[in-house]
């Protein structure tokens, strides 16, 4: 019986070391939100573009005109995975995205650009950018 004790606890111990393991290996770096799917020029202020797309839910989102030189930092403040913000802009200015979360280490993502362009969740309106 001594022998087959030592091998459960042989056994026990390499599992242990394993998920210990796979607690240490490293996770995947945070993507970028993606860039918006809805993009349309305000109703009410002129020269400022509404911009809605997919985000890390509860992520802080930040949109920089590369353009203008500035920027809106929206929080997904309803964890819904959607970020909405209004940025001063012009047909085809090139907007750079990014995300952040805070907590576990603050992560951040890489930017990612895209073109200001009249855009639904079915495509662009008119393809008047090159």
């Amino acid at each position: 019986m001594p022998r087959r004790a030592a091998l459960h606890l042989a056994l026990a111990l390499a599992i242990s070391l394993l998920a210990g393991a796979a607690c240490l290996s490293p996770t995947l770096p945070l993507p970028p939100p993606e860039p918006a799917d809805t993009m349309r020029p305000s109703a009410d202020r002129e020269g400022v573009w509404q911009i809605s797309g997919n985000c890390t839910p509860g992520a802080r989102v930040s949109v920089f005109n590369e353009r203008t030189q500035r920027g809106v930092i929206e929080d997904d403040t309803d964890e819904n995975g959607r970020y909405h913000l209004e940025i001063e802009a012009e047909l085809c200015d090139v907007l750079l995205v990014w995300q952040e979360l805070e907590g576990n280490g603050d992560e951040e993502s890489a930017a990612q650009s895209f073109v200001v362009e009249e855009r639904t969740p079915l495509g662009v309106v008119n393809d008047a950018c090159p």
